[in-house]
């Protein structure tokens, strides 16, 4: 928002430096942009007055001036025809400078007009910048003072302010004012109004007003008005604030909603068919063109104001084209409304039309001042353009607004401002913003003012007491805390273990979304891991996101997918987040780990053939991570879930508690989402990790004395489990063996389908001495009978 300050200086004394008035409205939350003197786009040009008029002797439409500078009189040729003796105008004088539209400079000259010289230029309002207008050259105020730059004459400061949206009451001159005699503790002075009423009374009738989106309408009517120029007083204020002047009519109530925050509109009123009004919402969709010539479509239930005939103008937004005032007008029909900021918005919105009015009605404007505004309006009109105010007004109302009474404590307002402020203090602060206050005990009951629409509660209030007193005037004070520093949860150390263990194997991290759809979880993962129910959502936004995921498996494999369509087939990637179900009348939330492999082992290289993703490869993976939580003795014990291939999966268990789950998607289920290639998953839940999760490992020096190994191959039936046959050389006692791996798998036709070959490593050492050849072989013996006597039901 853009305010002069010698327009605020009308309603209140202001004696600060340019900073120290910057710095004042914003500390009170009203940011100032900028803040410097009123920009000109020309240079030297000074206040000249006419003296002698003389018809040129070679062109009709041109004139001979002799123009008083000051010091001498010029001779200046000009062409318009309304110039008159003892005119006040600006004058450019050889070499004085011009900004033209295009940005280019123009230098004033000596120059020849039809064989008459010309000794500068008297220029219009357009050829200065200062306005729109170039109908003529600029006509100054009789008082101006003749020799002075025209630059002093008009000079002033310009401050732009950022307003946020709740600080509506603050989007006039009067507004800042306000609010600059509350900061300064001074009073303002409002506008003066001489209004003079005729005899006649108005002719005009409003027969209905829409009281829930108009809670005040008020119109009042000037006959017998001059359209034409305005003022330059009020030309250059409007200018300078960013609104273009148009004519005397316009620019009063323009002139008016800059001052007091109240839009206005004005009717030529002998357009209005049948001298009658109403506001009341559109029943259909219907064309109407405004003011600014543009035809619209106006939305069924858009506030309008009509006449007998139809529309005429669009509530607090436009006015229309069918009414407009021209320089025809001789009867002016102003209107002065309080409109309802959600009605404004809708139909500003639905329009596409934002206006300095509608700006000011979204957010509200005081319908009490409304009689004061429509008055000032008249007043100003009557002066500027030489009408009559017909006698009374139009004033249709639902009722005085109702002022806001709120309660605030003192105590409450020191605790949460870190201040000692007494009560007399904050009834002063409150006072000053012209609130009334009555005190009981260390309450104050305050009631607010009507054009204060954005305060509603105790805090605002309280809001209000520091704006006054000064944010940079309220102390810091010392934590009355110690503040130690705060370990992690064990859960977000284990999530972020399992992350650096699985991107240090060469995995990459993907992330799901939480929902997915009923089809997709029940074709991908089935209530296997104890009695799951899905969760579905209450109001889901559709049917593919209307369940959260019991596994992070659906997610992955649509990622999966995805990837295949685009030819990205080697992928090694794993998942961190979480599950949720029902486990009876329980709602349960985990967080699980899921890995993912599928495609080659390592990117194409021509030298040598590409190896496939297996299960033993992901078996790897699982089997590092547990290592690296320190759980050694993980089982790997069959199962039978749909959605893995039969005879390639299994779950991970540690004794009786079971971890997770390993194993090849089923080639059917892989078929039914359109995937290509052969998947192989894992999924372990963290929580269960973290309770299993063994002490940290100490330090073991490497043995001093060399050992022994032994190999043993046996024929094992093919269903029965390696891990059963590991779980028994693990039980065996001995000081001596130190470690037993499986060192081949070999299975033939010629073997038996229902048979396979298994080869064992044995590892034995005495970390005391070096071992005999026979003590290893009696031990290996030990070893052999020991799981001979046991295998009986592993061996066909």
């Amino acid at each position: 928002m853009r305010v002069l300050l010698s327009w605020l200086k009308d309603f209140i004394e202001i004696d600060l430096t340019n900073d120290a008035l910057s710095d004042l409205l914003t500390l009170a939350g009203l940011e100032v942009d900028k803040i410097e003197p009123l920009p000109f786009s020309f240079k030297d040009v000074i206040i000249g007055e006419i003296k002698e008029i003389a018809p040129h002797k070679s062109a009709d439409k041109l004139k001979v001036t002799q123009v008083f500078d000051g010091t001498e009189t010029l001779q200046i040729v000009c062409g318009d025809p309304q110039v008159k003796v003892g005119m006040k105008v600006a004058l450019a004088q050889v070499g004085a400078t011009l900004t033209l539209e295009e940005g280019k400079t123009l230098k004033i000259k000596k120059s020849k007009l039809r064989d008459v010289d010309s000794f500068g230029m008297l220029c219009s309002g357009k050829e200065l910048g200062l306005s729109e207008d170039n109908s003529g050259i600029l006509s100054l105020d009789e008082k101006a003072p003749v020799g002075t730059l025209l630059e002093d004459h008009f000079g002033d400061t310009l401050i732009e302010i950022s307003l946020t949206p709740n600080l509506g009451h603050c989007m006039s001159m009067v507004g800042i004012a306000r609010e600059l005699g509350a900061l300064l503790d001074k009073k303002i002075t409002l506008p003066p109004i001489k209004l003079q009423e005729g005899e006649k009374a108005m002719e005009l009738t409003v027969t209905a007003v829409d009281n829930s989106g108009c809670p005040r309408y008020m119109c009042r009517e000037i006959r017998n008005v001059k359209v034409g120029p305005s003022p330059e007083w009020m030309q250059k204020r409007l200018e300078a604030c960013g609104v273009r002047s148009i004519n005397n009519i316009v620019d009063v109530t323009n002139y008016v909603m800059l001052e007091l925050g109240q839009p206005l509109h004005a009717f030529d009123g002998e357009k209005i068919t049948g001298q009658t009004l109403s506001v009341t919402l559109s029943e259909k969709k219907s064309p109407f063109e405004t003011l600014d010539g543009e035809k619209r479509t106006i939305p069924e239930g858009t506030l309008m104001i009509h006449d007998k005939k139809g529309p005429i103008a669009v509530a607090g937004v436009m006015g229309g084209a069918n009414s407009e005032v021209d320089e025809s007008t001789k009867v002016v029909l102003l209107e002065c409304a309080a409109f309802d900021p959600s009605t404004v918005r809708r139909a500003s919105k639905a329009l596409g039309i934002r206006t300095e009015s509608s700006a000011r009605f979204e957010r509200g404007v005081d319908s009490a001042k409304a009689s004061f505004a429509l008055d000032r309006a008249a007043a100003l009109i009557a002066k500027c353009c030489g009408g009559t105010v017909s006698k009374g007004h139009i004033d249709v109302s639902k009722g005085e607004p109702k002022r806001k009474t709120i309660k605030v404590d003192i105590n409450r307002a020191n605790a949460l401002l870190g201040t000692t402020l007494s009560l007399s203090e904050g009834e002063s602060f409150l006072k000053r913003l012209e609130m009334e206050v009555k005190i009981t005990g260390d309450v104050m009951t305050v009631t607010v003012p009507t054009y204060r629409n954005d305060i509603h509660e105790e805090i605002d209030l309280i809001e209000e007491i520091a704006r006054m007193y000064g944010y940079n005037n309220i102390k810091k004070r010392e934590a009355r805390v110690v503040l130690s520093p705060l370990s992690h949860s064990p859960l977000y150390l284990a999530t972020s273990k399992v992350r650096r263990e699985l991107i240090g194997q060469g995995l990459q991290e993907f992330l799901t979304c939480d929902l997915i759809s009923p089809k997709l979880s029940e074709l991908c993962f089935e209530k296997e891991l104890g009695k799951r129910e899905e969760i579905a959502v209450l109001k889901p936004s559709s049917v593919d996101q209307s369940i959260l995921r019991m596994s992070l498996l659906p997610g992955l494999l649509q990622t999966i997918g995805w990837n295949q369509d685009r030819r990205n087939f080697d992928i090694s990637a794993f998942e961190l987040g979480r599950v949720h179900f029902r486990n009876g009348e329980e709602v349960v939330e985990r967080q699980s780990a899921a890995l993912i492999l599928t495609g080659n082992r390592a990117p194409h290289f021509w030298g040598e053939k590409p190896v496939e993703v297996d299960f033993f490869d992901l078996k790897g993976v699982v089997e590092t991570l547990l290592k690296s939580f320190r759980i050694p003795k993980a089982v790997f014990a069959p199962s039978n879930l749909k959605s893995f291939h039969p005879g390639k999966q299994a779950q991970i268990r540690v004794g009786d508690k079971p971890i997770g789950v390993i194993g090849e998607m089923h080639p059917e289920r892989l078929r039914a989402l359109d995937l290509e290639r052969r998947i192989f998953y894992a999924e372990i839940d963290v929580h269960t990790l973290i309770e299993l999760q063994g002490k940290a490992t100490q330090f073991t020096p490497l043995p001093q004395y060399p050992g022994s190994s032994r190999d043993w191959t046996l024929t094992l039936k093919k269903e029965v489990p390696i891990e059963a046959v590991m779980q028994l050389f693990d039980s065996f006692p001995s000081k001596l063996l130190k470690k037993s791996v499986l060192l081949d798998l070999y299975e033939s036709v010629a073997l038996g389908i229902d048979k396979k070959n298994v080869t064992f490593r044995f590892e034995y050492c005495n970390a005391r001495k070096t071992l005999e050849q026979s003590q290893v072989d009696k031990e290996h013996a030990r070893l052999l009978k020991f799981a001979t006597e046991r295998m009986c039901e592993f061996i066909p």
